[in-house]
Parts: structure tokens; sequence; C-alpha cells
């Protein structure tokens, strides 16, 4: 009887540490959906100017409806491809790529759609039911200065056709430039938000689906969050980005310590700016990152990636040896989820994130051996926490 207890026991002890060590630390599997060659033409993707050029440029990624859109700065182009890498669609300037002749066909149903642009630097990308929106530069004749920042940015609408529909400025439709473009964004609804810095201010639009101006909202210094105490930093807002449902944004604040001592770390906080009643409602600390550097232990920072229609808030941070932390917090600033990610950063030389409003997470690297798209099932992991 006492070596059965005794079994027992064991299997339970067992399972138990099993269990603890599996809960803690999870590691995200990832998924490789494809490689694009560098190069011009159709079918590949150039992150340099030229082929002989080190002079980097950049790159955007944007997932819809299963269609994975793709854009490079230097090259003049987006493609649109399914998720198997097999391209749907096409927009190249003429003047920077070859003739894409093995998608050029006088059939009514092309299965590849081929459309001519001329693009002069997609900074961001981002698509609707209704369209496909990007961010490009004018041309030099068009561009502004204004107290001295250059203002020579506009916001593309194409529809799923691939025809021009028209673009967006700072007052709507066929309005004056932006200034720089750090972030473009659209809703569950369609309404799009485009957030710009001019100087040391950060100015965010946010348009109707119609493209009408529906709020202009200036972040500067009187205008940012600053910590209660004395002692720190006046704060670096790390991220803006838009509620998916709600006029909401939710900014990221990093303050710093003015003071070196061992006993004070950075503290970073996710405010709510609610732009209907025009003051902020809140805010949560974010939890605290540690990573080791060099033997030396140091305070890390978690990048903002932004909101789920769910409402969880998406972290990731990195130990910068390939080891990536993503968190996601709710509204109350509670860790749901806490996973490990590993890539290989000494081998990538551009990378950027994309995340779905389902929760799905995304990146394009740019390596030796060309452009990888991959992604990580965490809508999966987002549906059992979804509010």
């Amino acid at each position: 009887m006492k070596q059965k207890y005794l079994t027992r026991f064991l299997i339970i002890s067992l399972l138990f540490i099993l269990f603890s060590c599996n809960s803690e630390n999870k590691v995200l599997q990832r998924e490789d959906l494809f490689i694009l060659p560098m190069g011009y033409m159709a079918d590949e993707l150039n992150y340099f100017l030229k082929p002989d050029s080190q002079l980097p440029g950049s790159s955007d990624l944007f997932i819809n409806d299963g269609r994975v859109f793709l854009s490079s700065s230097n090259a003049g182009k987006i493609m649109e491809l399914n998720s198997y890498g097999d391209l749907l669609g096409f927009y190249y300037n003429p003047t920077i790529n070859p003739e894409p002749a093995q998608y050029i066909t006088e059939e009514k149903e092309n299965p590849v759609m081929v459309k001519k642009w001329n693009f002069r630097g997609i900074e961001h990308l981002a698509v609707t039911d209704e369209y496909l929106l990007v961010a490009d530069r004018v041309d030099e004749n068009q561009s502004k200065m204004e107290n001295k920042i250059l203002h020579n940015r506009i916001v593309l609408r194409f529809n799923h056709k691939g025809e021009f529909i028209d673009y967006l400025g700072q007052e709507g439709i066929q309005g004056a430039p932006f200034a720089f473009i750090q972030g473009l964004e659209v809703t569950d609804s369609g309404e799009i938000v485009v957030m710009t810095r001019q100087g040391q201010n950060q100015l965010v639009y946010w348009y109707s689906q119609k493209g009408e101006l529906l709020y202009k909202i200036i972040l500067d210094k009187q205008n940012l969050p600053i910590m209660e105490e004395d002692g720190w930093s006046p704060g670096v807002p790390e991220s803006i980005k838009p509620d998916r449902q709600e006029h909401k944004l939710y900014i990221k604040m990093d303050y710093f310590p003015l003071i070196d001592s061992p006993d004070l770390k950075s503290v970073s906080r996710l405010y709510t700016l609610d732009l209907t009643e025009e003051r902020y409602t809140g805010y949560f600390t974010i939890a605290n990152l540690e990573v080791e550097l060099n033997g030396q232990k140091m305070d890390g920072i978690y990048e903002y990636l932004g909101i789920t229609s769910s409402g969880l808030h998406f972290f990731l941070g990195s130990d910068f040896s390939g080891r990536y932390y993503l968190i996601f917090m709710d509204q109350t600033g509670a860790v749901k989820v806490s996973r490990v990610m590993f890539i290989q950063d000494s081998g990538i030389l551009f990378r950027r994130f994309f995340l779905s409003a389902e929760g799905l997470l995304a990146g394009i690297f740019y390596e030796e051996n060309g452009a990888r798209v991959s992604w990580w099932r965490t809508d999966k992991i987002a549906e059992k926490y979804a509010q």
C-alpha cells in the first residue's frame, strides 16, 4: 500500500515539475512563410539602393485576409502575395524596375495584377477592406518648408483593383503634405491614423473611412504626461498606437532617473488619451525587463507593438543576443501571457514587425540570402484571453 502511494506521489511531483518548467518562458515557434531573393525582378525585393551599394532603404509589411503586402523604398514597389509567396499583385516604379514581361498579358483574367506608379520613397503601408494605403514622398516642387521643417509626405489611396483613387494630406483628401511619417495605422472600421514627427513634436492625424479629418493631436512637451515625483526625465514617447475600435490613442512613455543609483530603474508606462474627452483617462506601468549584456544585468526596454481588437496590448523586448521576450497585457496592466522568441539578430540587415487586429505577429527580415517573411501564431493564444 505504501509503495502504491509513493509511486502516485512521485508521478504527481514529476508532472508538477514538468508543468512548472513548461509554463515558465514558453517558447513561441516561428513559421517561415517564404524568402524573396534580393533583386529588381518582379518576384524579388531589394533592400539596397543599387546592387553594389551599401546605402540601405526601408521596407514595410502588412497582412490582410491571408494576403501579404510588402514594400521596398529603394526598389520603388509593392508586392501582394499569398502566404506561400506566390505573387498576386505588383505595383512598381517603371523608372527603377524592369518591365515584368512574364506577368503582362492580354488575357482578361491575368492571375497577377500589374500596375505602374512613380513611387518616390515608400515608408509605410496599410490595408483596409476598401483601400491600399501607401505613405510616399511628393515631387520636390510639391514639398513645403514650414518653420524650418520639410513637409513632403502624403498617403496614397488605391482600390483593390490597383486603381489610384486620391491622396491624403494634413487636411484630408488632397491636403497639404505631412512632415516625416513615423507610422500609418488603420482601425477595424477602416479609419486611418497617420503619426508624424515635426522637430521635437509629434502630430497625429485621424481620418474617417472617407478621408475626412476627425482629429489633429499635437503631442509636445506641454501635452505629454510626466512623472509625479521629482528626479525623473521628462519622458520619451517611444510609441503611439490607436485603439482599433474607439477614438483613443495609447502612448508608451519611458522615464529615466536623473540620479545614477542602483536602486533606481527606468519606468515605462502606457497612457490612454481619450480623443472625445480630450484628456488622459489612465495609465498602467509596464512590466520590467531585465537583460544580461556582457555578464552584467541591466534594464531592458519593451517596444510597444499595439493593441488587438480584443483589448490585449503587445510588448516585445530583446536581450540583444537573439532572445526576445513577448508579453500580452490587458487594459488594467496585468500580464496575461509571457513567451520567448528566438531571432538570430547577427545576420539581419533590417527587420520590421507587424501586429494584426486578431493578434497575429509577423515580421520581415532582410538577410544575406533574401527577404524572409515569418509569423508567430500569437492570434491563437490571444483568442483565449479575449476581453
